[in-house]
Parts: structure tokens; sequence; C-alpha cells
């Protein structure tokens, strides 16, 4: 009696709350100082006071800089109440085992007492960031504040003077100043060093690199930032400094001088450990010495990724470009490039480049166990032959080989209807076999009649490539297929996060080449899939543009950008208004897909994951619909996760026949994924998501025997955009092991489109909608 009495009188929200207020009056009446060594102090932080008696410039970036100075970091606190500290009072101390060491060991926190901060320490590393950013004369005090429970803080105070600004900056000037000292006086236009900006060691740092690294490319091979000096003139007493830009007095004469390539050596077969000169004479090829011969590899074909030349200055810009465009080729483990001085011309280099190759051919087999985003599983195998040097010009030919048996997993007839009780259970016992085989041809520069175009000038070796494949699949009790494609692509890297990739040759032929009755029979009852499954050529090209900067250290949030724009029948139409090649339909259509993601960094071990999948397609000329290979599909593991691979849409579309699981595609996507993703152990990984999305037509499919729309609410309507967009969330658990990420996400259906009554005709029943049941996905790797 008295339990029902108290649970109508608090809501399990209002018990919630006192719960978790007894659980924190309980830790904050826990004492945080009880164990402390007699007569010490806990440090509880600090507090930072800036003081002038002029502006300061430069405060904001000031003020992080003297704070990121100030050790070491107090215990944790969370409203006055440090959990870390309580926790590693559990128990007793002097016991190194247990359920109490362990928790102490794992969640708890050592106590960071007063005597352990080296006030001085940081007093004189603040004076020393205030003379780095000109702010010469400025004084530093601390105080040290006691607080109850044997509790205190440092108060650092901060009397920041007027900073010092450069009144003028002087290069090196006159006829006997060295070689070095005029080009650094060339550099002078692009210095990082303007008059009226204030006095700073990080860009006297940054200037001596520039300078550097300038002269670097004008042939002064030895130079060096550090036999760069700046002197300071402060002898006004109006706090400017007149500045000069010097060589040290000491500098070696050979950082004085540009050099200049002379020999050039070009070892293909270098071996480590080998140092004893060739036996056979080299080969003349373009000024250079080509060893052993080009029985293995031919130079013209090298040589384009050799951007030092015989009789050329010495530029580090083309020593790099060289460097990245020799290991781009694929044929060498190591590349070293080694210089050294002609003794009778003291400003001349012998160069030698000594590459070690890799082993030309490898065979590579794999078995494996796929789960793919439409939650076909099952067992597969893959083998694949590379030949790195196929023309002896460095091609990579790369043939792939690849079965797979696949059963359609995502509900069973105990499951309530995910797209309807027939659907479902149809669903559960799709069966798939596939295999295929691929030939890529991968040549290391662009093969274009435009010989601007031959030899891009990038650190990444530009690649034409050419592909042949061929796939047969068998959809057990549906329907075979076969599919042939060949394309011709060019691929290059204008820097290292951007990737183009342009196939202006791209032809697919589709035969749909056995066909059940069953299936049959919904073909011949829907025009739409009728179109999207017919036997077709698809003639067109594509472009891909990729962004992406997650492979930069230096960025503390990462972004990914991917747009994808295939087009079929265009070009080919305006020759051939037929429709038809070889008495076969041809697809006319355009289709752009648009894949957004950015990597949020929050804390050490958490992050926000975002992306956006945008995606239309719009079928025109003698094409009703997309061909079904090019249509979008929604939900599944990398995907809606709270709904099963074609469990939604389009629109609100529902379809109850043995064969719905084909009709759940359209011609428009929207999808919007978030992830908070968060360190939980090592190794392991845990992540709350919330996932949105829906496709639709971007057409009424029209029965042509009866004119009756065949999907009704498919159609994609702006004004009904957002109410018939699916919506799911729910946690996750990554097993992150490096080599592999083992997944696994629970959603649960939160909103589930669905026809509204004025959209039902008289007498029509609403389509059954797709299970609330929670669904939980396995899959291999992070979602996106």
């Amino acid at each position: 009696m008295i339990r029902f009495y108290f649970l109508r009188l608090f809501s399990f929200r209002q018990m919630l709350v006192l719960a978790v207020g007894g659980f924190v009056l309980v830790l904050s009446s826990c004492s945080s100082t009880k164990t402390l060594p007699p007569g010490r102090k806990l440090y509880i932080g600090h507090k930072l006071e800036i003081k002038s008696d002029t502006i300061i410039p430069t405060k904001k970036l000031l003020e992080p800089e003297l704070e990121s100075v100030i050790v070491p970091k107090p215990n944790t606190s969370f409203f006055g109440i440090r959990p870390g500290l309580w926790i590693n009072n559990i128990g007793n101390p002097n016991k190194k085992k247990g359920i109490a060491y362990w928790i102490r060991k794992r969640f708890g926190q050592e106590p960071v007492l007063l005597d352990s901060v080296k006030v001085k320490n940081v007093v004189s590393l603040m004076h020393n960031r205030l003379n780095n950013n000109g702010y010469f004369g400025s004084r530093v005090t601390y105080q040290v504040k006691e607080e109850k429970e044997r509790m205190a803080r440092v108060i650092y105070h901060a009397q920041v003077s007027t900073p010092y600004r450069i009144k003028s900056i002087h290069f090196p000037t006159g006829d006997s100043i060295s070689e070095a000292s005029r080009a650094m006086a060339g550099t002078q236009k692009t210095s990082l060093l303007k008059v009226g900006d204030l006095y700073n060691l990080n860009t006297l740092i940054a200037e001596r690199t520039r300078i550097d690294g300038e002269l670097k490319n004008q042939g002064f091979f030895f130079f060096g930032p550090d036999v760069i000096i700046f002197k300071a003139d402060s002898t006004r007493h109006d706090r400017t400094i007149d500045l000069y830009v010097q060589l040290k007095p000491e500098t070696p004469a050979r950082a004085k001088r540009a050099y200049r390539l002379n020999e050039i050596s070009i070892f293909t077969d270098y071996r480590i450990g080998y140092e004893n000169p060739p036996k056979t004479p080299p080969v003349m090829v373009q000024g250079y010495k080509y060893y052993p011969n080009e029985l293995t590899l031919k130079a013209k074909r090298m040589l384009p990724s050799v951007f030092l030349m015989p009789d050329s200055l010495y530029t580090r810009r083309d020593h790099a470009l060289t460097l990245s465009r020799l290991m781009g080729l694929g044929t060498f483990q190591f590349v070293d490039l080694k210089f050294f001085e002609v003794d009778a011309e003291p400003n001349l280099l012998n160069a030698e480049m000594r590459l070690t190759p890799v082993v030309n051919q490898s065979l590579r087999a794999e078995a494996e166990y796929v789960s793919k985003s439409n939650n076909f599983t099952g067992p597969g195998i893959n083998l694949n032959y590379r030949h790195r040097n196929l023309g002896r010009g460095a091609e990579l030919l790369v043939l792939s080989l690849n079965a797979n048996q696949e059963t359609q997993v995502g509900g069973s007839k105990k499951d309530e209807q995910q797209t309807g009780s027939d659907n479902n259970t149809a669903n559960a016992s799709l069966n798939s076999f596939s295999i295929g085989v691929t030939a890529d041809l991968y040549v290391p520069r662009i093969i274009s009649p435009i010989k601007g175009l031959r030899n891009v000038r990038s650190e990444f070796v530009p690649k034409t490539r050419f592909r042949l494949g061929a796939n047969y699949t068998n959809r057990v009790g549906f329907f075979q297929m076969t599919g042939y494609n060949a394309s011709y692509s060019y691929i290059w890297k204008p820097r290292a996060t951007v990737t183009h990739e342009f196939t202006p040759i791209n032809l697919q032929y589709v035969n749909l080449a056995k066909v059940s009755p069953e299936f049959q029979a919904r073909l011949d009852t829907s025009a739409y899939l009728r179109q999207s499954f017919q036997n077709q050529f698809i003639l067109g090209g594509i472009y891909n543009f990729n962004f992406n900067d997650q492979a930069r250290s230096d960025l503390r949030n990462h972004f990914y950008f991917n747009a994808n724009l295939d087009a079929s029948g265009n070009l080919f139409s305006l020759v051939n208004n037929s429709g038809t090649l070889f008495n076969q339909a041809y697809s006319q259509y355009t289709r752009l897909d648009l894949d957004t993601r950015y990597y949020l960094k929050l804390t050490k071990g958490s992050m926000l994951a975002m992306r956006l999948l945008t995606g239309v397609g719009f079928s025109y000329g003698n094409s009703r619909a997309l061909p079904y290979v090019k249509q979008f599909f929604i939900g599944g593991p990398n995907s809606l996760r709270a709904f099963r691979s074609r469990a939604i849409g389009p629109g609100t579309f529902r379809d109850s026949s043995n064969t719905s699981y084909f009709d759940q595609t359209g011609d428009i996507r929207f999808e919007a994924n978030l992830e908070y993703r968060v360190d939980l152990f090592p190794y392991v990984k845990g992540a709350l998501f919330v996932d949105a999305g829906n496709i639709w037509l971007s057409r009424e499919a029209v029965d042509e025997a009866t004119g009756k729309l065949e999907k009704p609410g498919a159609k994609f309507q702006a004004n009904k955009f957002f109410e018939q967009l699916a919506v799911g969330a729910g946690p996750g658990i990554r097993i992150d092991a490096q080599v592999i990420v083992l997944r696994f996400d629970v959603g649960f259906p939160l909103r589930i489109p669905t026809r509204s009554a004025e959209e039902l005709a008289p007498g029509e029943k609403p389509f059954p909608s797709p299970s609330r049941k929670a669904i939980l996905n396995i899959a291999i790797g992070y979602p996106f």
C-alpha cells in the first residue's frame, strides 16, 4: 500500500531527479581531502588576471597562450564535486587488488597537491611568452589563496606593458654581400614582417622558414634557416624596433652559393647495402645516366616523373615533386635521392636516384562473409592478380574475380509487418548468387591528344584507367541478370585532399536473362518496374569529385564531400534518335549524387559525426524510369538503422506483394544522420545516433492499361517533404581493433511516414506500416 502511494505521488521523471539529486548530495558530503597527507593542501585550480595601463591589441591571442603554460591541471570538478578524487578514496589505498582497487585505478584520480605546482617556473614561462609577443617590461606576480577544507588556488597577476612595434625592416644591401644575401633581399616583397606590426617571435621563426624555402628553390642546396639572424635595435626608447635580417658571420661558404645539377644517375634496380658502381655501362637518355638498361622499365615512361634535369638549377620544389611522383608509380618500394658536390666545380651537384623495385606480380585470395547495406549476407571469395609493370612503363594491371552467395535477412513470419506481412516473409527468404570479373589497366599518365594534359605537374601521378567487366546475378525465384561494362577514365589529384575522376566513355549493357512466372506477372502489371528491368544500354559519362581532409592531423575538425554526376544517352541521341542500339533500348537520364560529412571533435575522446546524402535522377527521351541499378534506396546498417533495407519509401507508398522488395526504390533521395561517438574503454567505443530520410519518385508511375497510379503517395511533393521523413534513433557499440571495426547498432523507429486519410480512394484500405520494433544491425566498419 505504501509502495502504490509513493508511485502515485511521484512520476518516473521526478523520481529520477530525486535519485540524481540524492547522489549529488552524497558525493558533496564526502570529503575530497580526508586522505591528504598531514599539512598538505589540495590544488583546486588557478585564476589569471591580465591588466594594463593601455589597450592590449592581441589580448584574445595572448590570454590562451599564457593559460597554456599553467600546469598542472587540477582534479576534474563537476559543480564543486570531484568524482575522480572521491572514487580514489574508496576502500583501503594500501590494497593492490580487488574490485575497489580496479575501480580506483580505472576511474579514480590521484589528488593534485598545491606543492606540486611549480609557481616560479610558471611565472618565468609567462614572462617568456610576454617577451615573445613584444610586451617587454611586463611584470607577473602570484598569490596563493587558501580556501576551506585544506584547499588552495593560485592567482596569477600579469601587468602587461605597452608592446613594441616594428619601426623599419632592413634586408642585406651593397655590392660586397654574398650571393645568398642578395637572394634574401630579393624575397623581401613576400616577407611576413610588416612595418607597424607588433614584434612577435613566432613571426620571426616563420620568416626564417619562408626565406629558407624560397632560397632552396633558387639553388641554395646547403642553405638553412639556422644561418639567418635577426638583430633588433630598440634604442629609440619609444617602444619601436629597427629590425635587421642578416646572415650569421659563421655561415659556411657552401650555404652562400647556388648550385646547378651536373650528372644525374638513375639506378632502377638498387638494393640496400649495394654501394659498388655497376659493371655495365649506363644507357644515356635525355642526358640522364640510366642503369642498368631498359629491359625492365622504359626510361621514356619513368622520366615524366623526374623533374630534376641535368644542367638546371637545383630546386627543393622539384626535388620533393620527383620523390613523390616516383613513389606514386607503384613500382618502387624505396626511393632515395643523394646529392654530391663536384670537387672541381664548387657550384655543381651530381645526383643519384636509387630506386628499389617491388615484386612485379602478386596473387591474393580472400574468403569473406559479406554483410551489405541491403541486408544481404553470405560467404564470398575474391581473387586478385596484380602486375605492376605490365608494358615496362609502370602500368598496373588488376584482374579481379569475385563470387558471392547471399541471403536476404531482415524479417520472419513472427515479426510485425515490416512492409507488409507477405513481403516480410518474402524478404526473409530472398537468395542471391553472383559472380563477376573485372580487368583494370592503370597507365601512369594522361593519354590524351592534348599535349598540355599529358603530364600534369602535381605531386600525385595522374592516371588513365581502362576497365572491362562482366557479372552474373541470380536472384533465386525471381530473375537472372547479366551485365557487361567498359569504361575509359582519367584520375588526377591536384593536391592531397582533392581527387578528380572523369569517365568520358562509360558503356554498360544490362540483360534480364531469365524471369520467374511470379516476377514476370509483376513486370506485366507495372510499367515502371518493367522499364527499370528492361534490357538496355547505358551510354554516357561520369564525373566524380572528392574532397577529404581526414588525413590531415593538423586539423581539429574534418570535412568530406563527394559529388557524382552520371549521364547516359545525351550525346548519342544527337546522332541516333531511334532510342535503340543494336535493336536494344538505350537509357537516357541524368543522375546527381551528393555525400557531405562533417566530423566535429568535442573532446579528446568524443566527436559529433554528421552526414547529409542527397540525390536526384531524371529520366527522359525514350526512358520512363532510371535503370534499376541506378535507382536510390534507403534503410539498412549504413543508412536508416531503425528500418530494414528498402522498408521505407518511395514517399508513403507501401506494397504487400511478394515482389515489393524491388519496388522500394526511387529517383530522389534525402538522408540526414547525426551520431555522437565517445571512447568507453580501450578498443571499445559507444555511440548515440539519429537518422532521418526517405526516397521519392520524380513523377507519378501510371499503369498504362488502367490509368491508375502504380505507387500512390510515391511522388515527391515539396509541401509534404518533412512529414514524409522516416526518423529513427538508438545506441551503438563499436569494437575498434584498428584492423577491423565490428559494429552493433540498435535502431528504434520514432516516426514512420504513412498515407493520410485524404490520400486514400473510397473504400481503399491503408497500406500496412513498417514495424515499430527495434532493429539490431551488425556490420563491419563505421556507417560513415
